[in-house]
């Protein structure tokens, strides 16, 4: 049972972060990795049936499938998503694409995951129309399919948690408004990103008035910090009065950053994600802010509206957690994920 939508800034409550899993930031996507659920409640002395005590994910299976894990906001969203799994009693799955604009891939490791018949299949897509018939064949499958950080078209999931993305582009422009004058170039990521694209028109639409600020250019870097190192220095050379760039997430931010920092110019970079690495970056001056995203606490609330729409519950169909501007002055609160 779905409601229609809520807001809420969700308060995390995990244990200490496992790094198993299906891969790491070094490593490419890997086979399939299970992870056996934890042992179920003992009974007390009350002499109760051991049913009593059971974990309400016993018997049964999550699969995760992000958008890819050479990202660590990705792998910090996976632990959370597993360390959940694992604690009520469910098998966990997971596996991934090697980048986020392996559109095909992710489908066709869904669509595996569907039919190994899993209970529950939690998703971060690559692209928000090409996953509506994943989502709707799970569905007809019995399979609950909820979404984290990134959305989808009309489609039948249970419940999308994640940042108000067009909202969180919103306040990266009221940060611009207030720390930058002067020539704008944004670094997207992938085509069909529904999570970067809400933050780009977020921030576009909110500096649309302002005359503090001019937009010149726009270019994708596939949320790679390679390609948004490239596309950066090409904005550094066609706009010598170039005077900021907003990233849609911090893996490009770093890219850019290192761009500038190559050079003599001052560029104001401003990424957004949050992760440890971007503070880490705001700290050394390679950027000047992010937005931090709570991914940790998505992947835990995935797992708990999860249990809920399994055990009947009415759910709310969107979860909106927090977003914070990160700058120099609070980095050292963000060397860890939320």
């Amino acid at each position: 049972m779905r409601k229609k939508m809520v807001s809420v800034v969700l308060v995390l409550a995990m244990a200490v972060c496992m790094m198993s899993g299906c891969g790491t930031k070094e490593e490419p996507a890997t086979p399939v990795e299970t992870k056996e659920p934890a042992a179920e409640a003992e009974t007390g002395d009350s002499g109760q049936e051991a049913a009593e005590g059971e974990l309400p994910g016993a018997g049964k299976t999550i699969a995760f499938v992000p958008k890819q894990l050479g990202n660590p906001y990705f792998v910090a969203v996976r632990d959370a998503v597993e360390e959940a799994a694992v604690a009520n009693g469910f098998e966990f799955k997971c596996n991934a694409p090697d980048s986020s604009i392996e559109v095909d891939k992710q489908i066709s490791i869904c669509e595996a995951f569907i039919a190994e018949g899993v209970d529950v299949l939690i998703v971060i897509p690559n692209d928000a129309t090409a996953i509506v018939d994943v989502i709707n064949s799970a569905s007809e499958k019995g399979i609950a399919v909820l979404l984290v950080d990134s959305g989808a078209d009309e489609s039948n999931y249970i419940s999308y948690i994640g940042t108000d993305n067009y909202a969180g582009g919103g306040v990266a422009a009221e940060w611009f408004k207030e720390n930058v004058s002067g020539k704008v170039a944004i670094i997207d990521g992938a085509a069909g990103n529904a999570a970067t694209t809400a933050r780009y028109k977020g921030f576009v639409d909110g500096l649309e008035g302002f005359y503090g600020i001019e937009i010149l250019t726009s270019d994708y870097g596939n949320g790679d910090m390679g390609t948004s190192m490239t596309v950066a220095e090409n904005f550094l050379t066609t706009y010598p009065d170039l005077a900021a760039i907003f990233c849609c997430d911090d893996q490009m931010a770093q890219g850019a950053g290192q761009a500038v920092a190559a050079t003599d110019r001052d560029v104001i970079v401003c990424g957004f994600d949050g992760s440890p690495e971007g503070a880490q970056a705001i700290l050394n001056g390679v950027m000047d802010a992010t937005i931090a995203q709570t991914p940790r606490i998505m992947g835990t609330t995935a797992v708990e509206y999860a249990i809920k729409y399994l055990n009947g519950e009415e759910v709310d169909q969107i979860i909106y957690t927090d977003c914070q501007v990160v700058s120099a002055d609070n980095a050292s609160d963000y060397l860890e994920w939320h």
